[in-house]
């Protein structure tokens, strides 16, 4: 039912609604809009801009520091891997040594042998490439400006200088043993004949050869300055290995018009197989055999008639080094040239190498505490010097001929030092001062050189008449003092007649880009 409203009841309520409206805040939302577009000013959008740009900017940042975090991380894991794998590989063969580090081994025993040769280089002066020649204030051989190789961080240091070459270390010193593997046995390369073939006219198949015995050589190689290598001053470690195995397939005919050490090197092309030469032939080795020093890998020697003569049968270093007078690509068993360059990634075990740094144990090496910081400093340390500071002890690991200048009488209230002077291989006490110097070298020695029939030190009489071979062997006091056969009248000696109470061998690896360093130490006790 509507409802019928008057024109004075209209009108009345006009009046209060706009009475009410006057008087009454209209409610949210109610308020008219403006009719038309919205936008932002220009300042507006300047701020909003800069917001993004900001935010993007700290994005960009944060993704890149990860990224360098992952990068860092990832080279870190790598190189750890890398130096963890090869120090398993260097405790192995620590470990797995048959020769007792003592000296004046017999061949018949079939120990083998231990050889450590230590090179003039040490921590305190790394490397000729530093050696300032021309007079002119920096190293001849490293780029100070662009090298990449680690600085020693010391503060008198050039500005323009971005290193100066001092991170690296002791890098030529080499260890040479003879190996059992527990585990897995060693696997090298080597030839057979093919089925039809015969010795004359031979057909020769490549294929691998095993044995739990082997001869291991470690040693490292410095790249030249001339960057052929690569980044000058950097290093790169090798293992080579030789098996021990007499059952292959031996007696192969050494070339003709070839010299004894060029025939080897045409040999260890194609076989992995400790040789020797003998009346013309290769013949393989066991371990009495290795012995000797003149059967050893990259020893030298001769022959006079049917006898092998050139005691005592040193280590040729070029046979293993790249040298300065040498040209062209490395090839590390063998001449430039000849087509072995494959050798070097089968020995190689890690570049981007500061030191490979052997070390013996020294129960008389000095202790020294320094009197500013109260360290205590061991004398391969480049701080150290036998008169700074007070004595703080003795023992340490220590590079061969550490203290040259070592008191010959000793020093009052210390043990003895075993391996003060640098003593070269053929040095006999008869005669201590020849013999003294660089390269240093411990050898467990063979005895077979004071029976062997030859002369090697040709020692006289009075009247300079030869007193004949092998006086240390022969039943007569030929020095008439100390009575028969006495130590004082064998022919020859090792250079250090003590035992090797320990072992050191310390590797120190680069990361070129992220700038990392590692180092880690395998230590080999030898006491039993």
């Amino acid at each position: 039912m509507s409802r019928i409203v008057s024109g004075k009841q209209k009108a009345e309520s006009g009046e209060r609604n706009r009475y009410f409206s006057s008087v009454m805040p209209r409610p949210y939302g109610l308020w008219p809009v403006a009719s038309g577009p919205s936008g932002l000013t220009l300042v507006e959008m300047l701020m909003a801009m800069a917001i993004t740009l900001i935010m993007m900017a700290a994005v960009v940042n944060l993704f890149a520091n990860v990224g360098a975090s992952v990068r860092n991380r990832r080279a870190t894991i790598e190189m750890s891997g890398q130096l963890r794998m090869v120090r398993m590989c260097l405790h192995n063969d620590l470990v797995g040594a048959t020769c007792p580090t003592l000296t004046w081994q017999r061949p018949g025993d079939d120990n083998g042998y231990l050889e450590i040769v230590e090179g003039q280089w040490s921590d305190k002066n790394p490397s000729g490439l530093l050696v300032d020649g021309d007079g002119d204030g920096e190293p001849d051989g490293l780029d100070v400006r662009t090298s990449l190789v680690p600085s020693s961080n010391a503060p008198n240091i050039p500005k323009d200088w971005v290193t100066d070459g001092h991170g690296l270390g002791d890098y030529d010193d080499i260890l040479a043993l003879t190996v059992r593997s527990e585990g897995e046995p060693f696997v090298g390369r080597g030839r057979v004949l093919k089925p039809g073939s015969t010795p004359a006219n031979p057909i020769w198949i490549d294929t691998t050869i095993e044995s739990t015995l082997a001869e291991v050589i470690w040693y490292a190689v410095e790249n030249p300055a001339d960057g052929s290598l690569g980044e000058p001053g950097m290093r790169t470690v090798y293992r080579r290995v030789l098996l021990i195995a007499p059952w292959t397939e031996g007696a192969w005919p050494v070339p003709s018009g070839t010299t004894v050490q060029e025939s080897l090197r045409i040999f260890y092309r194609h076989y992995d197989v400790a040789v020797r030469i003998e009346n013309g032939r290769f013949v393989p080795n066991m371990l009495g055999d290795l012995t000797k020093r003149e059967f050893r890998f990259a020893h030298e020697y001769q022959y006079s008639g049917s006898v092998i003569v050139g005691f005592p049968h040193a280590m040729n270093l070029s046979r293993i080094r790249f040298f300065a007078t040498r040209t062209g690509p490395l090839h590390p068993f063998g001449s430039p040239g000849s087509g072995t360059e494959e050798r070097q990634g089968e020995d190689m075990m890690l570049s981007d190498v500061l030191a490979f740094d052997v070390r013996v144990y020294d129960p008389g090496a000095l202790l020294r505490q320094e009197p500013v910081t109260g360290v205590v400093l061991e004398p391969c340390d480049s701080g150290w010097d036998p008169n700074l500071g007070t004595l703080a002890g003795c023992g340490a690991y220590v590079d061969l001929g550490w203290y040259p200048n070592y008191p010959a009488g000793g020093l009052a209230g210390v043990p003895g030092a075993w391996y003060p002077y640098p003593r070269q291989v053929g040095w006999h006490p008869r005669n201590p001062a020849s013999g003294i110097g660089y390269p240093a070298v411990y050898d467990t020695w063979s005895f077979h050189y004071e029976n062997d029939g030859l002369d090697q030190d040709n020692r006289d009489n009075d009247d300079n008449v030869s007193t004949g071979a092998d006086e240390g062997t022969n039943g007569l006091d030929d020095d008439n003092q100390n009575g028969v056969d006495d130590m004082g009248e064998r022919e020859t000696a090792p250079p250090y007649d003590v035992p090797l109470r320990g072992l050191q061998v310390k590797l120190r690896v680069y990361e070129p880009d992220t700038r990392n360093i590692r180092e880690t130490t395998v230590t080999r006790n030898f006491v039993p």
